[in-house]
């Protein structure tokens, strides 16, 4: 399983919370800092970046809350990314008062809800006006990390069975849907 872990930070805050979300991750992660001007210009390059989000199973979508709303450089990478349809999506923000992470979710919950995508969890954490971060939060940030993949792996695995039970026993649901009955047998 290959997860992508797409933030904007400024402080750092945002960049701890992915990286204690990443260290309780399952599989492959990416993190993906996203530095782009509301527009979608890049202000720098990182080989990690990234718009395809193709070959993801799950993504994460994180950013810190200014003026009760996602960070524009998130929302303008949200807007342009490519592949993101059918993809398990989550969220988490990073924010420096309890009131405005409410809206912040919301915000981002719309954002997603504009391109068809659907959140399904978003994990947030307040950082008392920039204080850093304590270590009790930074491990339920983990926490949350290895509870969504866990229940992604499980996704992704049923749904490989179901591929691998199709096209080991697609032709002979071929030929049952072929056969017709015999109406003096019946």
């Amino acid at each position: 399983m290959r997860t992508a872990i797409i933030y904007c930070s400024k402080s750092g805050n945002t960049a701890k919370v992915a990286q204690a979300i990443a260290s309780g991750i399952i599989g492959e992660v990416d993190l993906i800092h996203v530095n782009l001007t509301p527009e979608g210009i890049m202000l720098d390059w990182q080989d990690s970046f990234t718009f395809d989000l193709a070959p993801y199973d799950l993504i994460f979508f994180g950013g810190w809350a200014t003026l009760m709303k996602i960070h524009p450089y998130l929302v303008a990478y949200i807007k342009r990314c490519k592949y993101i349809e059918n993809k398990k999506v989550y969220g988490f923000i990073t924010a420096a008062a309890i009131f405005s992470i409410g809206h912040t979710r919301d915000n981002l919950t719309q954002v997603l809800n504009a391109r068809n995508i659907h959140m399904s969890d978003c994990f947030s954490v307040t950082t008392l006006l920039g204080l850093t971060l304590t270590m009790r939060k930074l491990a339920k940030a983990r926490a949350f990390g290895r509870k969504v993949s866990l229940e992604v792996k499980k996704l992704v695995e049923k749904t490989d069975n179901i591929i691998n039970w199709r096209e080991e026993h697609g032709s002979i649901l071929a030929n049952l849907r072929q056969t017709k009955p015999n109406p003096q047998s019946i």
